[in-house]
Formats: structure tokens, sequence, C-alpha cells
């Protein structure tokens, strides 16, 4: 018989309280989504960086699922340090529009994002604010 020193990892990791930090990191580069302290627990406030392409972005898969999961009556995420987002990252921030009950997009929103929305038509679908502070969130 083979002894397994290691446990089954946890599949589902339970979500973090609105008032802890967490890091969702793509296995290669700089590319992370943080997920930031809140204090009201119905808003999950999430800042994405870096580069989303095909390899990069479950791990703002796994930020946008977390918020959902939470029941996260607005799930507030700041793109204005995205340098680059392919066709997978407009496809995660499309699933999240229709499946979060309210998604807000916080820019500035970066020249090449903003073209990739008005290219594919999907512009006019988000909810987006210049800052923070437009929301309450400083």
């Amino acid at each position: 018989m083979i002894k397994n020193d290691h446990p089954a990892p946890d599949v589902r990791r339970p979500f973090p309280s609105p008032q802890e930090r967490r890091v969702y990191r793509a296995p290669l580069g700089a590319t992370r989504v943080v997920r930031e302290p809140s204090r009201d627990p119905g808003i999950v406030v999430l800042s994405a960086t870096g580069e989303f392409d095909m390899d990069t972005v479950p791990c703002l898969h796994e930020a946008l699922a977390d918020a959902r999961h939470a029941g996260a009556q607005q799930t507030v995420l700041d793109i204005s340090q995205v340098g680059f987002g392919g066709s997978s990252f407009l496809h995660e921030l499309l699933a999240a529009h229709f499946s979060h009950r309210r998604l807000i997009l916080v820019g500035p929103i970066p020249h090449q994002l903003r073209r990739l929305f008005v290219l594919t038509g999907t512009l006019r679908l988000f909810h987006i604010i210049r800052s923070r502070r437009s929301i309450g969130l400083a």
C-alpha cells in the first residue's frame, strides 16, 4: 500500500471576508488581480494589473467567480492598470456582466481596452466610471 503524505487539495477555498485582502496571480509574469478590503460586505472591489490573455486570464476568472459566489451586490473592477486585454479577457468581462448582480468597471480605461470594446461593440454593455471616488471608494 502506498502512503500519501500530502492531503487532497482543497478544490474550493472559502471566500475571504470583506475585510481581507487576497491576491490572485497568473502562473507566470506580473499579471494579477487583487481583492481589496471593503467596508461594505455587499461590494467586492478588485484591481487588475498586467496583460490578460489566454494564459493569464484564469486569475481574473477566479477572482470574479469568488465575487459571484460570495453573492456580491456590486463587483467593482479597476482595469486602469491593464496593459493588454485579449479576447479571453473580454470573454471574462462579458461573463461577469451577465452573471453578476452589478459589474462596474473603473478607469480611466486604457486605450487598447477602449479600442477592444469599441471594435467588438461591447462598450455600451459596461457600466464604466472614471474613478473610484465617484462611487465612494477612494
